[in-house]
């Protein structure tokens, strides 16, 4: 039986692993452990609530990362110990938060950071959410079809429109700058629009590569990569 997730709310002091990843609310993220400081990190953090912050850094930031910076708790679902204290461990977000103030008493950073969530819906977000399901399976489909090596993709998307948002902003490939934006936005109604937008011009150009990869299978042609970035 999984273990339920713990509830997080108001401030709170927390390990913070600094990464080049925008971990969403409700999704997985799997990190390989082998830094002496983050073996350590991982050690307090299954001694104790199992949550760590995944902070997103942009191209050559500094460290810390900016006070203010939006990140998510993630929660250690699972581990896999291996040699030399390494570990493999998988982890699921939680709820994203802003940084307030660092700390560095610990061979890992710290941060007290103060939790927060999206807006309540007062509009119906169907015919966005659906549009926006819609088109990520059809980007989905034309990726498969380009390439026969495993993917992240899930089969089945959420119905709730929030897990929706979070879900194809985490998958879908484009700028930090866009990934930080839709991190930071309260807005679920909005993120979707965002994503909607993204993905018409992303859906056309994977669906012809899809079609022209086929035409050059037929014509004895090595197929190309598939996994390019949805806005380039």
């Amino acid at each position: 039986m999984s273990q339920p997730l713990p509830a997080l709310e108001g401030t709170k002091r927390i390990p913070i692993f600094p990464l080049p990843v925008a971990l969403f609310p409700g999704t997985m993220l799997p990190l390989h452990i082998f830094e002496e400081r983050y073996k350590a990190m991982v050690r307090d953090c299954l001694a104790g609530e199992k949550i760590f912050g995944v902070t997103f850094v942009m191209g050559r930031e500094g460290f810390p990362p900016p006070v203010g910076r939006v990140g998510c708790a993630a929660f250690i679902v699972a581990t896999v110990p291996l040699e030399e204290g390494r570990m493999n461990i998988l982890t699921t977000g939680l709820m994203r938060y802003h940084a307030l103030e660092y700390f560095q008493d610990e061979p890992y950073l710290e941060g007290l950071v103060t939790f927060f969530d999206d807006q309540p819906i007062r509009t119906d977000l169907t015919e966005v959410a659906d549009a926006v399901r819609s088109m990520f399976r059809r980007a989905i489909k034309a990726v498969r079809a380009m390439s026969r090596e495993d993917d992240n993709f899930p089969d089945e998307l959420p119905e709730d429109p929030q897990a929706l948002s979070f879900l194809v902003a985490s998958l879908l490939q484009m700028s930090d700058e866009q990934k930080m934006a839709l991190m930071e936005l309260t807005d679920t109604g909005e993120r979707l629009e965002r994503l909607r937008r993204l993905l018409i011009p992303a859906v056309e150009k994977y669906e012809l590569r899809a079609t022209v990869n086929e035409l050059a299978k037929l014509n004895g042609h090595s197929p190309r990569g598939a996994f390019e970035r949805f806005d380039s």
